[in-house]
C-alpha cells in the first residue's frame, strides 16, 4: 500500500519550497491598522456561581456491554465513563427526572464539549421553567488513554506560573507528581487495542449509559434524547439504527425504540450511509475515501471480490500499521499537539493578563514545531523565515484566541467565534491560502481551512528582524468587549478597517477557556480511534453486522423527532442531510455561529444576543416528552 494518509516529507518540502519562491519579495513589515479600544464587558444575566449553585456536576462510570477481550487494555479503560450533569436539589435515580439527554462529543473532542451546554441547560430549566433534567456527555473510551495527571495538579496551582512550571515539569522535565512520572505520549504501536475502539464498542458504549441511568426502556422511550456534535451526529444516527441483539425480530433493544427524539449540533442526523461525508470534512487530513478507493482498487487487483474486500484490507492495514489506529499525522498532529490546548486553557484562567511563556517554553518537537508555523502564519516567505509565534507577546487569553477564533484559527472543525486580537497591528492573512487550495499535495489540508470570515495574523513582533520579541503585548478582546447594540463593529483606531461584528461573535472566551481543561475529562481528545471512521463508512452495507455494526434499521431515523442546530459559520453544508420529507425533522439556522459555538454561545447576554440553542433546544425536549 503507498502511503494516501500522510505524506509529511513532501508537505513539508512543498511549504518550504512556496517560502522560497516567495522569499523574494519578501519584506517583514510590523505595521498595519490598530484594533480600537476595548470596550467594557457586560453583567450577563447570571453567573458561574449562580450556575453552581443550582446544577452538580459529576463524573461517572458505567459497566461496558462490549467487552475488549485484551490483556493490554489498561484497567481504566474497562469501564465507561461520562459526565453527568443535574440538578444539586434532584433524585439521584435519573429515572426521576423530567428529561434527559445523552450527547457524544465531535472528532478530537472530550466529553468537555458540553460542559458548558450541559449546566445551562440544567440551570435553565430547572429556573425558568420548574423542570429537572439531566445531561450525560459521553467520553470516548479512548480518552481513558490521557495521563491527565499534570494538567489536573496545574488546576488547582495558586498562579499561573506555578500551574505553567507544573505542566512543563510532568510532560517534558520528569517532574514527579502526586508520586507518578509521565511516561510519554503514546504511539500507534503502544495502544493494539485501539484496533477495537470502533462503532461497536462506542455505540454500545452509549446503550451502556442508557441501561444504567434509566434501564426501563418504556420509561426512556418517554423522556431521553440523543444527540452529538459534528461526529456525535453520526455516533447518534448509528445509535438510532442500532440493534443491539443483532435480532431483527425484538424490537424492544432497537435504538430508535429507546428515545423520545435526537439533537444534532452542527451536524446531520439520520441514514447511517451520511456519516462519512461530514467526517471527511472535519478531519480532512484522514481522507477516508480515499483509503477506501485504495483498498477497493487493490482488493479488484488482487481478485478479492468480497464485498467486505475493503473493509477487511483497511483493518489489516491497521493492524498491521501500514495505516496507524488512531490520527496520529507526523508535522501536523500528534498527541503531544491535541493535548497544549488544555494547557493554555488553565494558563488563561489563572492569569488571563498575563504574558503567555509557554509556546516559548514548551521543547519544539517537529510536530509541535511545525504545527504553529502552520496556524500562525502570514504568508509562504513568513511561514519559513519568521517571525514565528514564540516570537510574538500574547497574553494567555490572546493564545486561547489564536488556537481557536474562527477569525485565527485555519482550521474549521476548531473555530469558535470568541472575539478578535487586540493591542497592536493586526493585518489580513495573504492569499496564499487561497493559492494553495489548487496544490495536490496541500489541497486537502487547505480546503479544511477557515470559515466564510477574513483571516487575520499580528503583525507586530518587533521593529525589525534584529529586535523581535519586543513588540506590544497582544491581548484579547472578548465577545462582549468589540462591541456593544450602539456600536456593532469592530474596527481599527480609524474606523476604515473592519474587523469582525458583534453578531459574528458568540462565545464568551473565559467560558471555552474553563471547559479545555476543568474536571477530571477535558475538551480535546489525544487518541481519537481511526477505526470509528473506517466502521462509519461500512455502516450501511450489507455485510456489517459480520463485523458486530448492527445498524439493521436504517430507516428508523425517520420515526424520531429530531433537531438540528446547524450552524451558519459551520461546516453544516458538508454534512449530507438526510431526506427531509417523511421525518419529524426540526432545522434551526445559528446566525453568526462557527462549528464549536453551538455548545459554547452564550445564554445569558440578551444585551448581545438572542439565546439561538438553549431555548429551541429546551422547546424541543419538552414538546416531545411523554
Amino acid at each position: 500500500m503507498q502511503k494516501i494518509l500522510f505524506e509529511p516529507g513532501a508537505r513539508w518540502g512543498l511549504l518550504v519550497c512556496v517560502g522560497l519562491l516567495l522569499g523574494g519579495c519578501f519584506g517583514y513589515d510590523p505595521t498595519g491598522p490598530v484594533p480600537e479600544a476595548k470596550k467594557s464587558q457586560m453583567t450577563p444575566l447570571w453567573s458561574d456561581a449562580d450556575v453552581d449553585r443550582v446544577v452538580s456536576v459529576s463524573y461517572e462510570s458505567a459497566a461496558p456491554i462490549h467487552q475488549i477481550d485484551d490483556a493490554s487494555l489498561p484497567e481504566q479503560c474497562r469501564t465507561v465513563k461520562f459526565l453527568r450533569f443535574k440538578t444539586r436539589t434532584s433524585s439521584h435515580n435519573a429515572a426521576e427526572a423530567d428529561a434527559a439527554v445523552l450527547l457524544v462529543p465531535g472528532v478530537l473532542e472530550g466529553a468537555n464539549a458540553f460542559e458548558y451546554i450541559g449546566r445551562q441547560l440544567v440551570y435553565m430549566a430547572k429556573t425558568q421553567r420548574n423542570k429537572d433534567i439531566e445531561i450525560w456527555a459521553m467520553d470516548r473510551r479512548s480518552n481513558c488513554l490521557e495521563d491527565l495527571t499534570g494538567f489536573q495538579a496545574a488546576e488547582h496551582a495558586a498562579t499561573a506560573g506555578e500551574a505553567e512550571d507544573l505542566i512543563l515539569g510532568y510532560y517534558y522535565e520528569g517532574l514527579e507528581v502526586n508520586g507518578k512520572r509521565f511516561p510519554g505520549f503514546l504511539k500507534s504501536k503502544d495502544m493494539p487495542f485501539l484496533l477495537e475502539f470502533g462503532m461497536q464498542q462506542s455505540t454500545e458504549d452509549m446503550y451502556a449509559i442508557l441501561q444504567q441511568m434509566i434501564p426501563d426502556p418504556a420509561l426512556s422511550k418517554q423522556k431521553v434524547f440523543v444527540g452529538g456534535h459534528s461526529l456525535g451526529g453520526a455516533h447518534s444516527s448509528m445509535f438510532l439504527a442500532w440493534d443491539l441483539d443483532g435480532d431483527p425480530a425484538t424490537t424492544q433493544d432497537q435504538g430508535a425504540n429507546l428515545v423520545a427524539g435526537a439533537i444534532g449540533f452542527d451536524t446531520s442526523i439520520g441514514s447511517v450511509l451520511d456519516g462519512l461525508p461530514g467526517m471527511s470534512s472535519t478531519v480532512a487530513m484522514v481522507d477516508v475515501a480515499s483509503i477506501e478507493k485504495q483498498a477497493v482498487a487493490e482488493s479488484i487487483a488482487e481478485g478479492e471480490t468480497d464485498d467486505d474486500a475493503a473493509y477487511k484490507r483497511m483493518i489489516g492495514w491497521m493492524r498491521n500499521g501500514i495505516l496507524p489506529k488512531n490520527v496520529d499525522i507526523p508535522l501536523l498532529f500528534s498527541a503531544e499537539a491535541i493535548a497544549l490546548p488544555e494547557a493554555v486553557g488553565i494558563l488563561a484562567s489563572k492569569g488571563p493578563d498575563q504574558e503567555s511563556t509557554i509556546i516559548a517554553r514548551v521543547p519544539k518537537s517537529p510536530v509541535i514545531s511545525n504545527l504553529f508555523r502552520f496556524f500562525h502564519t502570514r504568508n509562504g516567505p513568513n511561514y519559513t523565515f519568521g517571525p514565528h509565534i514564540e516570537q510574538f507577546r500574547y497574553t494567555n487569553e490572546a493564545m486561547v484566541g489564536l488556537m481557536f477564533d474562527d477569525h485565527f484559527s485555519i482550521l474549521a472543525f476548531l473555530q469558535t467565534s470568541l472575539g478578535h486580537l487586540h493591542g497592536g497591528a493586526v493585518v489580513p492573512k495573504s492569499p496564499l491560502i487561497s493559492f494553495a487550495r489548487n496544490l495536490p499535495v496541500l489541497k486537502d489540508i487547505v480546503n479544511m481551512a477557515s470559515g466564510p470570515l477574513q483571516q487575520h495574523i499580528a503583525a507586530d513582533a518587533g521593529p525589525d528582524f534584529k529586535h523581535l520579541g519586543q513588540g506590544p503585548l497582544y491581548s484579547w478582546a472578548k465577545m462582549d468587549e468589540i462591541g456593544s447594540p450602539d456600536d456593532l463593529v469592530y474596527t481599527d483606531e480609524t474606523g476604515e478597517y473592519e474587523y469582525t461584528r458583534v453578531e459574528e461573535e458568540m462565545v464568551r472566551l473565559e467560558d471555552f477557556a474553563r471547559a479545555l481543561y476543568i474536571g477530571p475529562t477535558n475538551l480535546t481528545e489525544w487518541y481519537f480511534p481511526l477505526r470509528i471512521l473506517i466502521d462509519a463508512s461500512a455502516g450501511g452495507t450489507g455485510y456489517a453486522p459480520e463485523y458486530g455494526i448492527n445498524t439493521l434499521n436504517p430507516d428508523s431515523f425517520r420515526k424520531i423527532p429530531t433537531l438540528l442546530l446547524l450552524a451558519k459559520g459551520g461546516l453544516s453544508e458538508a454534512f449530507a442531510q438526510s431526506n427531509s420529507d417523511n421525518r419529524l425533522l426540526e432545522v434551526v439556522w445559528l446566525e453568526g455561529q462557527a462549528h464549536l459555538d453551538p455548545m459554547f454561545a452564550t445564554a445569558n447576554l440578551p444585551q448581545l444576543h438572542d439565546n439561538q440553542v438553549e431555548n429551541n433546544l429546551l422547546d424541543f425536549i419538552f414538546s416531545n416528552t411523554r
